[in-house]
């Protein structure tokens, strides 16, 4: 999540360079006080706009990482169990922590309209502590939106009020990663004025970023991050420790549940709030923020705000393909300026494939995608018909086996893993949407387990390529809110979701379903040995949706 750079691809928002230039900064009132100082926390905002008599649209962009950020250690992903199957975890993460300062560095990015670039509460020249993701963030960050439509107070350094009479009260917001995630919370307040924002590998919920169906997880490429992490790279040097102290207290590392510290900075109930129209940007190949997050915030914005999804084949970022520099500016032009360009006409979702082909679809999932019922059986075939019931099992080695070792050899036998195939494919195969399993298994040995399920497509040569994957954990198969130990030797039946994809499988290829308990990559890794069974039959499959291609 660290994305130090509001790098907004695309927004080369064009200005007459030879008129003359406002450069000001001020300190917005926040309605806050996040470092309990009885003061109120001040936004430090950077203003670059046109001298103009005409009244100006803003491009608002505010990020955690102005300034850089602190070293600090992450959490130990290696344990000897994980901490569900504890019998005392509370302190479990919290004990013996030292944190490292960072020297700051200072990141400039280009105006554009009146171009507003702040600083998020408790982090760089803002005062007030980072709270990462809830209310109190998101009304620090709305305070300036109120400011440039005469709600809010401001002030020079001098102490001086400042006003934006310079401003129409028009706002458009964008940003990358944590970035963009600000502008979906400040969207989801309804504030009036923010007329459209670009939200760019955004998050949408936090615990998706951090958790999986009760598993935590790790955001991918930062292996021991969670909350208090982030909290301690982003706070303003040597200050909010007490703040962050509380957030390694409440995140609930030992457990993975939905709890209500997650609940508190999940924005999709409050999606219907939204008024601001919405250009969702992500990357298929995203596992940073996992594309779960545009996903769930283009289908919760149904009948609710106008909206357009773009998603790249790329990783964790924007992309120049497919003329997206020009779509941005338009989206900003047509919402922010009145211009009738045409941006939110015809098909809203335009998803580039690997080899990248751009399918323009009317919806996500595509249009034309059916759903499909794959049946996971005793032979390790994918099957129309669920077989008898059977019992399959593995023995978990992720300590040093990685998932995509796993996917080799999908014929030989590994303790380590299942694998499930499909006929060979007669036909190419559009796959789009999200994936949902279904699974009858007992936990052998032990109280608790992580689980992992991917999607692989096998070509002729029976190479594997993960197209998808998910986790989760089976002491959250009945609530999500609250785990529960199991019983060794009990059958259980869990169900989640994968995370969604549009991919297409090539003629001749075999589709593939692994299981495997402990992601290398991403999961917390106890001691090899838990022993997990399976029951073929017809409790355990998957669904998904395919389309002709």
């Amino acid at each position: 999540m660290k994305f130090p750079l509001a790098i907004l691809l695309g927004l080369m928002l064009s200005f007459d360079t030879r008129a003359f230039m406002v450069s000001e900064t001020v300190y917005v009132e926040a309605p806050t006080d996040t470092d309990n100082d009885g003061k109120l926390d001040r936004i430090f905002v950077s203003i670059d706009r046109p001298s103009s008599d005409k009244k100006l649209s803003t491009i608002f962009s505010i990020s955690p990482y102005a300034l850089g950020g602190n070293n600090g250690p992450m959490h130990d992903v290696d344990v000897e169990l994980l901490p569900q199957d504890a019998k005392s975890f509370r302190n479990f993460f919290y004990e013996n922590k030292t944190l490292k300062d960072y020297q700051a560095t200072l990141f400039i990015q280009t105006p554009r309209y009146a171009q507003l670039r702040a600083h998020s509460v408790g982090t760089g020249r803002s005062t007030g502590c980072p709270t990462v993701g809830d209310m109190s963030e998101t009304l620090a960050a709305k305070a300036v939106i109120d400011w440039l439509n005469g709600r809010a107070k401001a002030f020079y350094e001098n102490g001086k009020e400042a006003r934006a009479d310079w401003a129409n009260g028009f706002v458009g917001m964008t940003g990358t990663s944590y970035d963009g995630t600000l502008p979906i919370m400040v969207a989801t307040t309804g504030v009036e004025g923010l007329k459209a924002i670009v939200p760019i590998a955004a998050i949408s919920n936090w615990y998706d970023y951090y958790r999986a169906n009760g598993l935590v997880v790790n955001p991918g490429g930062y292996i021991g991050e969670d909350a208090d992490v982030l909290g301690y790279f982003i706070m303003r040097k040597g200050s909010c420790q007490t703040q962050l102290d509380r957030i390694t207290k409440t995140m609930g590392r030992e457990h993975g549940d939905f709890s209500s510290f997650w609940q508190a900075r999940d924005y999709l109930p409050k999606i219907k709030d939204i008024k601001a129209a919405t250009f969702i940007i992500h990357g298929q190949n995203d596992w940073n923020v996992k594309q779960k997050h545009a996903i769930q915030l283009w289908e919760g914005l149904e009948g609710v705000a106008p909206r357009r999804i773009f998603l790249h084949r790329g990783g964790h970022g924007s992309t120049w393909n497919h003329q997206v520099p020009r779509k941005l500016q338009a989206w900003f032009d047509h919402f922010l300026e009145g211009e009738e360009n045409g941006i939110n006409n015809g098909p809203q979702v335009e998803v580039e494939l690997p080899d990248g082909t751009l399918v323009v679809q009317r919806e996500w999932p595509h249009e034309n995608a059916q759903d499909h019922r794959l049946y996971l059986s005793s032979q390790s075939t994918l099957t129309l018909k669920a077989s008898a019931r059977e019992i399959l099992s593995l023995m978990d080695n992720g300590r040093t086996q990685k998932v995509e070792g796993l996917i080799e050899n999908p014929t030989q036998r590994n303790d380590g893993r299942l694998i499930f195939l499909s006929a060979p494919m007669e036909r190419s195969q559009l796959l789009s949407g999200t994936p949902k399993v279904h699974l009858e298994l007992a936990i052998m040995n032990r109280k608790a387990a992580n689980l992992t399920i991917a999607v692989v497509e096998y070509d002729k040569q029976g190479r594997g390529r993960i197209i998808t994957r998910g986790w989760a954990d089976p002491q959250n198969y009945r609530d999500i809110t609250r785990g529960e130990s199991l019983i060794p030797g009990k059958t259980y039946q869990l169900s989640f979701e994968l995370e969604p994809k549009q991919y297409r499988l090539k003629s001749g290829s075999r589709l593939g379903i692994l299981i495997a308990s402990t992601d290398y990559e991403y999961t917390l890794r106890p001691k090899p040995g838990t022993m997990i069974q399976f029951f073929s039959g017809e409790n355990s499959f998957i669904e998904l949706k395919l389309a002709q291609n």
